[in-house]
């Protein structure tokens, strides 16, 4: 395997930040090593409030649905989702840190910094992107099952099968995940430039490690990225079919009238306990088709950003076009922790309990 396609499943290559330096005006592509730090420096200062709001807006999330409780299937997939999101976060956040000036300085005289945050950083933070995009799916399917089987839906997606569904989720992605801490070893160097050693990155090669790391990479690549966003593409837009539809028909029943058919009688062909469950899983498709359309808008750059570097070789970490393939995938990446920071703000504008529950977690009400 040549090193252009094992950058493309590393994404993020380790590049010593001291080239920006040396040789700042050394092109690869459409930035100058000195444009490309200098753009992770601006979008890094960018990133630092979004994550202030994300791991917030997280951690209430979590707070919020361990008082709700997980009596419901998909209380125990947000919380999921919340956890996924949180970590996601956090390393986007190191990430933003790292490439912020003073701390680069302050820390090269500690570790290399390009390579270790591509490990602890970047892989970290794709691994649990991912995570997000499985489980935003299962949740998508989940709701479309409760449309085409709403009376089956709570015998499907018990909570037994939901947890297994998750575990398995986390499971498998941070099983393939894992492949770079097993093909990248942390080590001490000699720095000469501070005069003492400094911890590095260095690959491991075997053969049976590559066989492995050939199997990854082909699961890494367009399975990992497409099923999810075509899954829930599709899920999204079969919700909002059913939503407009059930808008509709709402509107027929219960117009203007308040409900007063053409004899003068109150329509009263469904109970109060039906009406309000109708509501709340109108509801809950709400919030899953919002969630949807803010995820899809969030990870359709990374997934263009793949595909491209798919189909074109020099548009990958060691081609012709590296600087702008890492500057690339590093925003979309920031575009990832937007996606796991705007949950907390979906589900306070469309979900009535949750926003009553953390309501009464700041005690803003009784």
């Amino acid at each position: 395997m040549e090193n252009t396609e094992r950058n493309l499943s590393l994404n993020v290559t380790p590049v010593s930040l001291s080239e920006s330096a040396c040789c700042p005006q050394l092109t690869r592509g459409f930035l100058t090593v000195g444009q490309f730090f200098s753009l992770l420096a601006q979008s890094s200062y960018l990133s630092l409030p979004v994550a202030f709001i994300g791991v917030t807006g997280n951690i209430i999330i979590l707070v919020t649905y361990h008082r709700i409780g997980f009596s419901s299937s998909i209380n125990i997939s947000y919380f999921a989702l919340a956890v996924s999101d949180l970590f996601c976060v956090l390393s986007n956040t190191w990430m933003a840190v790292c490439f912020v000036p003073a701390f680069t300085r302050f820390a090269s005289r500690y570790f290399r910094v390009g390579g270790v945050v591509s490990v602890t950083g970047a892989w970290t933070c794709e691994c649990f992107t991912r995570i997000t995009a499985y489980i935003t799916a299962f949740i998508s399917i989940e709701r479309c099952v409760s449309v085409v089987l709403p009376l089956k839906v709570s015998t499907i997606f018990t909570r037994k099968r939901t947890c297994i569904a998750l575990a398995v989720i986390y499971s498998v992605n941070i099983a393939l995940g894992s492949y770079g801490f097993v093909l990248i070893r942390f080590t001490r160097i000699w720095s000469p430039r501070y005069n003492t050693t400094i911890v590095s990155t260095r690959r491991v090669s075997s053969s049976l490690l590559e066989t492995l790391y050939e199997v990854v990479l082909f699961f890494q690549s367009f399975p990992a990225v497409l099923i999810p966003l075509v899954t829930i593409i599709v899920c999204t837009a079969f919700l909002s079919l059913h939503l407009t539809r059930s808008a509709t028909w709402r509107s027929s029943l219960y117009g203007k009238d308040g409900g007063i058919d053409s004899s003068g009688n109150k329509k009263e062909d469904r109970s109060k306990a039906t009406k309000s469950r109708s509501l709340k899983e109108l509801q809950l498709a709400k919030t899953v088709v919002i969630i949807a359309i803010v995820f899809i808008v969030c990870s359709s750059p990374n997934a263009i950003n793949v595909l491209v570097a798919s189909a074109l070789p020099q548009y990958r970490g060691s081609g012709t076009y590296g600087n702008t393939f890492r500057f690339v995938n590093f925003a979309t990446l920031a575009l990832s922790m937007v996606n796991s920071s705007a949950n907390f703000f979906i589900y306070l504008s469309t979900g009535t309990i949750f926003r009553r529950a953390v309501k009464r977690l700041f005690r803003l009400e009784g």
